[in-house]
């Protein structure tokens, strides 16, 4: 009974201890992207101007914890993740690809107004948590689960419930 009592104890503190290292670790570099102030260990650094010019202007309150950078054939693409769970994707030349904003909903300033205009018509109670884009136009998922699906031309060409 006692050992047991130890060991959930040890594991608490194991698990603190984890947890305390991995914030003095991240916390001097965290706010560096959304301040747009430079360190030696600005995780930044590898992003693209027009990256961290969207961080530091639309994300500019949200601590950054990690960027990674992945290189998929002769594309290269960068993951920046915050602390409250935001993320958003770029791609090589600094163009965000994904956001994805669960908690805060996606900042109005990055979303094309005509997507903008018709969420706020047909859906003025709920925000936009997710947007991606690509060649073939936008997905949108909003705060009731409803996802959109809208073409280059922002026709809206799917709604999935």
């Amino acid at each position: 009974m006692f050992n047991q009592k130890k060991d959930k104890e040890m594991k608490k503190l194991r698990f603190l201890s984890i947890v305390t290292l991995a914030v003095a670790l991240f916390w001097p570099v965290a706010t560096s992207c959304a301040k747009g102030l430079p360190t030696d260990n600005d995780p930044c650094a590898p992003l693209p101007a027009a990256a961290k010019a969207i961080i530091k202007e639309h994300f500019a309150g949200k601590e950054v914890l990690l960027v990674k950078q992945e290189t998929e054939w002769v594309r290269r693409q960068y993951d920046v993740v915050f602390s409250d769970g935001s993320k958003v994707e770029f791609d090589s030349n600094g163009e965000w690809t994904e956001i994805d904003c669960i908690q805060s909903g996606v900042p109005t300033a990055l979303v094309p107004k005509p997507i903008l205009d018709f969420v706020k018509k047909h859906y003025p109670n709920y925000i936009i948590t997710q947007i991606d884009r690509d060649r073939r136009g936008y997905d949108v998922d909003l705060s009731n689960g409803l996802e959109i699906e809208f073409n280059k031309k922002f026709q809206v060409i799917d709604i999935d419930h």
